[in-house]
């Protein structure tokens, strides 16, 4: 008997082959036979030697159902779908396929091997990629609570009451025969004088307040006005202190000027003086040598030039002298105002501290005065 029998030979279906099966009698042995066959002939499943197959992208997936688990799923009819739409919508997935296939492919290639285990052990496969799915459509929830009842104790027992004995009377009170009208009205009259009384004297408080601040306001006016009055007099002091200051300075600044002007002068005249009486002799020596100058005209000079010369060099050098002099009287002069003005500032400073200082203890007893005064006011 034989029968023939077609099954996989790999994980993939792609590689279905027959198989030839020989069943004979018990007495034969067992024999299979196949013919021969090219292993692998598709490259695209070749990914090489003994490595794991690559684990599929579920998102791929043709038997993964998308989408809601409680949504409705929509009746797919052929009807309304043209033959355009369906051969446009198989290239789709067959490119979608390819390009998933590539992706394996290149994944497997460029994934490195792990080394070789060691003597006595040996390496399993482990599933290291995502494979969960986060579901963004969530079920409907719903939260309820319950509470029992509470547990209530036992209330407390009541209070032991006789039973009553004898007869039950009653007296008939018409309305007003419990009513006293001194006795009811007395609460009434001693909160209205009570409150009448109160406000009498806050308003008689507030009146010798308002009174005590109009005086303290017009004393405070008063002393503002002598320290204005005050402030005022002390800012034209300073101001006149200013000008004279700026005046003795100028007039100090022009003093020396004139001082370094006059003491140029002196020094040209020495210098001028020093150099003619060098410079003379030879001159007129060089010229009488040349001719120019006669014993009349030497004795001219010597007779009538020179001593008018030397005269007026001689006042000259006097005014010079005199001019230095006075030069020195106005420095001084300055000097000794300046000191007595300083001297001035100085007293006058000390005035004005003592001043202040008076003020400063008349303001400092007028306001314990006020502060007593309001004091015993209050008492």
């Amino acid at each position: 008997m034989t029968m023939t029998e077609q099954r996989p030979h790999s994980r993939s279906a792609a590689n279905n082959q027959l198989v030839e099966l020989s069943l004979r009698p018990s007495k034969t042995p067992y024999t299979f036979s196949s013919s021969p066959r090219a292993l692998y002939t598709n490259r695209k499943m070749m990914i090489g030697g003994d490595a794991p197959l690559p684990y599929a992208n579920l998102m791929f997936e043709r038997r993964v159902f998308r989408g809601s688990n409680y949504s409705q799923m929509p009746l797919q009819t052929g009807e309304g779908e043209s033959a355009a739409a369906r051969a446009a919508e198989a290239r789709r997935r067959a490119m979608a396929r390819r390009k998933a296939q590539k992706q394996q492919l290149r994944g497997a290639q460029l994934r490195l091997s792990s080394p070789p285990p060691v003597q006595g052990r040996r390496h399993e496969t482990l599933q290291t990629d995502t494979y969960l799915e986060e579901l963004m459509n969530n079920p409907p929830q719903a939260e309820i609570s319950t509470q029992t009842d509470l547990f209530l104790d036992r209330p407390i027992s009541p209070f032991y009451v006789p039973a009553k004995t004898g007869a039950d009377v009653s007296t008939q009170i018409y309305p007003g025969d419990l009513f006293d009208y001194d006795m009811e009205v007395q609460p009434i009259l001693e909160v209205l004088v009570g409150k009448t009384i109160e406000q009498a004297l806050i308003e008689v408080l507030e009146e010798e307040e308002l009174a005590a601040l109009r005086e303290q306001q017009r004393k405070f006016l008063e002393i503002r006005a002598c320290e204005t009055a005050e402030m005022q007099r002390l800012e034209e002091r300073e101001k006149r202190w200013q000008a004279e200051r700026l005046r003795r300075m100028s007039e100090y600044e022009e003093g020396l000027t004139m001082q370094k002007e006059m003491e140029e002068r002196i020094a040209a005249s020495v210098l001028m003086q020093g150099y003619m009486a060098d410079l003379l002799p030879s001159v007129l020596e060089g010229l009488e040598d040349d001719g120019f100058l006669t014993d009349e005209i030497k004795q001219d000079l010597d007779e009538s030039f020179m001593p008018w010369l030397m005269k007026e060099v001689t006042h000259e050098l006097h005014e010079m002298v005199s001019s230095r002099d006075v030069l020195t009287d106005i420095v001084r002069e300055i000097l000794e105002n300046r000191a007595e003005l300083y001297r001035a500032l100085y007293q006058t400073r000390d005035e004005e501290k003592s001043t202040r200082k008076r003020i400063r203890t008349r303001q400092h007893e007028s306001t314990i005065m006020l502060v007593e005064n309001c004091i015993s006011d209050d008492e």
